[in-house]
């Protein structure tokens, strides 16, 4: 049946470039699109915000059940519609392990446009191992992406990276230390510690009047901190003008990241992660701050949510406020099978309550296997890539250019691809192959109706 199912793809992806079908991408339309949040009065410290969902929710993302995969770690922008911008970090094809990818929800979940691709590793430099746990704003012209990746082959000491598109679903350039480009790409936030922890990532971003505040995992082998930064967000290269301000929530009970939001009818900075993550008592944690600096423990949400659960986020509008009246949306990711993730998705609702309420044996969760989706039949690609990012070249190679679509398969695309941007007197490329004409290295920009990749050469 896979072996059924890759054929078909190939051939109607094939069928697409000639003009009769349409493998589907991502609409590139506005969003982000509510008045930047006015100045409000601080909350009444003597209060403790809680949140609860509203029912069981419904999964945004199911798993394939010929190839499985995984949407986690999902970041959420309101739009004045009520629809919802939503960057997951994805399964990746290849030698990729995670991407960013995006679509747009409606109808409070139950209907999405076609999902592309936003953020992917860039070969031969810092990040070219993955790109994933995004946490997402928008201001001025710019919709900023923060993502963890690694220079590890071990697949630990992660740091902060950061990138930027005028559209919800790219194409994204990258921060290079001095500005925004290809390459380049250094991180926003580099880790110091234990190289052998995780190290820190999983990024999420709040904007209040002129300053950004930034947090993100620090992970040692004391445990996974939650620490803040600040940035002049009128500053175009903001990521040179940070501000550290050290520790803001610490070590979690088998937690992972948070998602933090402004809530403006309450005052004060929200902060949501999953705690006992992948276990059968796993729920979702809530701090509160009135500084955005330092936060405190005042809720938890257990109650009706999934058992196994773990890396949620939380919606809000493009600067991260949660606007009063507002909808408000639960996500996160569930189940133990690794790698085979479906996304669950609720409407939940803020309130305040006279003590905190931190307890989660007062609650009961929902013991419910996660559910698989069979295949689409027509591909949904959302990515395209050479089939290495890194070439060595002596006198010629094979260059396959793949496809790969939200079920999780990877498949050649046999017309329409095109390449620019590489130095010809290092290479040419022509019928497939990539031939050497010099010594010397270049990076190579790889394109295919609308989407775009790049891989990278040595000539040896």
């Amino acid at each position: 049946m896979k072996t059924f199912y890759l054929i078909m793809k190939t051939i109607l992806v094939s069928l697409t470039v000639i003009g009769l079908g349409n493998a589907g991408f991502a609409p590139r339309t506005g969003g982000g699109d509510f008045a930047p949040s006015a100045p409000v009065p601080g909350g009444d410290e003597e209060k403790y915000l809680q949140i609860t969902a509203e029912d069981a929710g419904i999964d945004i993302f199911q798993p394939c059940k010929q190839t499985g995969g995984y949407h986690y770690g999902p970041s959420m922008i309101l739009n004045r519609d009520g629809c919802l911008d939503v960057w997951c970090a994805a399964t990746g094809p290849g030698d990729i392990v995670d991407v960013v990818s995006y679509f747009r929800l409606f109808d409070e979940g139950r209907k999405r446009s076609r999902e592309t691709v936003a953020v992917h590793p860039t070969p031969e430099t810092e990040d070219w191992k993955w790109t994933c746990d995004p946490g997402v704003i928008k201001f001025g012209d710019y919709y900023y992406i923060g993502y963890t990746s690694t220079l590890d082959e071990r697949g630990t000491d992660n740091s902060v990276y950061i990138a930027r598109s005028k559209n919800p679903d790219g194409p994204f350039e990258k921060w290079t230390g001095s500005g925004w480009g290809v390459a380049p790409v250094v991180p926003l936030i580099k880790y110091t510690d234990d190289p052998n922890q995780f190290g820190s990532g999983e990024p999420s971003f709040v904007l209040m009047g002129d300053t950004l505040y930034i947090y993100y995992s620090w992970n040692t082998a004391a445990g996974s901190t939650t620490r803040v930064a600040t940035a002049d967000a009128t500053d175009e290269n903001w990521p040179a003008t940070l501000v550290h301000h050290g520790e803001c929530i610490p070590p979690k009970d088998g937690g992972d990241s948070c998602d933090v939001k402004y809530a403006d009818a309450f005052g004060r900075f929200l902060a949501v992660f999953t705690e006992k993550r992948f276990s059968d008592d796993s729920y979702v944690s809530v701090w509160e701050s009135f500084d955005g600096i330092r936060f405190r423990p005042c809720g938890c949400v257990k109650d009706n949510t999934m058992k196994k659960l773990h890396n949620c986020g939380i919606s809000g509008r493009a600067d991260g406020h949660i606007g009063a009246g507002d909808p408000v949306y639960l996500a996160y990711a569930y189940g133990s099978d690794w790698g085979n993730w479906p996304t669950r998705f609720h409407r939940v609702q803020l309130s305040l309550s006279d003590a905190p309420d931190t307890d989660p044996a007062a609650q009961t969760n929902i013991d419910q296997p996660p559910t698989r989706r069979n295949a689409r039949l027509i591909p949904e690609v959302t990515l395209i890539k050479a089939e290495k990012q890194v070439y060595h070249v002596t006198d010629s190679a094979k260059l396959w250019v793949m496809a790969f679509d939200s079920d999780c398969f990877s498949f050649p695309l046999l017309f329409g691809t095109r390449f620019d941007g590489y130095d010809r007197s290092v290479i040419r490329i022509s019928g497939g192959r990539i031939y050497a004409v010099g010594k010397g290295s270049t990076r190579v920009q790889l394109h295919w109706n609308g989407l775009h990749g790049d891989f990278f050469v040595y000539v040896d």
